[in-house]
């Protein structure tokens, strides 16, 4: 019965011994238990994170998707139609034209409220040359309100999706 208790004694010092040393001293163990981490999560609670503001003044009437495009012009290093309406949910194909002669793109800032993060979504191709044609399929995951930017001019080129 002694050498039973003395393993088990000693397995249980040895996960003691184990824990200490796998333990974070930068964080507390919170009461009741292990300490715990963590995950880098994307916040989806109630709608996106807070956008940041469009670079651009907003047209002054949504565009809403007509079977189920919305067509966004790129002219004088401004979006034209670039205050958006969709629903929630649906997917649209916004077709960005280039009327300009210098690249652009249109990105889209997702839940998280920034810009160049994994939720992002972007024209392909990422760079829209001249006289050229790209697009991006997006369906707004929750109400509210995204940020949209053109990545080689993101404070003179902006707008919304409601």
């Amino acid at each position: 019965m002694i050498p039973v208790l003395l393993r088990l004694a000693a397995t249980c010092l040895l996960f003691v011994a184990l824990f200490a040393a796998c333990s974070n001293d930068d964080e507390p163990i919170p009461s009741g238990g292990l300490a715990t981490q963590t995950p880098n999560v994307v916040p989806s609670v109630g709608g996106p994170q807070q956008q940041p503001p469009p670079a651009q003044a907003l047209s002054p009437e949504p565009v809403e998707p007509s079977d189920g495009v919305i067509e966004v012009a790129a002219s004088g290093q401004q979006f034209t139609q670039n205050y958006l309406k969709m629903t929630p949910g649906d997917t649209v194909t916004i077709r960005l034209t280039n009327e300009d002669d210098v690249p652009h793109n249109l990105r889209i800032a997702g839940v998280d409220g920034q810009f160049t993060t994994e939720d992002d979504a972007v024209t392909t191709p990422e760079q829209v040359d001249a006289g050229q044609v790209g697009e991006l399929t997006f369906a707004p995951p929750t109400d509210g309100v995204y940020t949209f930017q053109c990545d080689f001019h993101p404070t003179s080129m902006g707008g919304e999706i409601v």
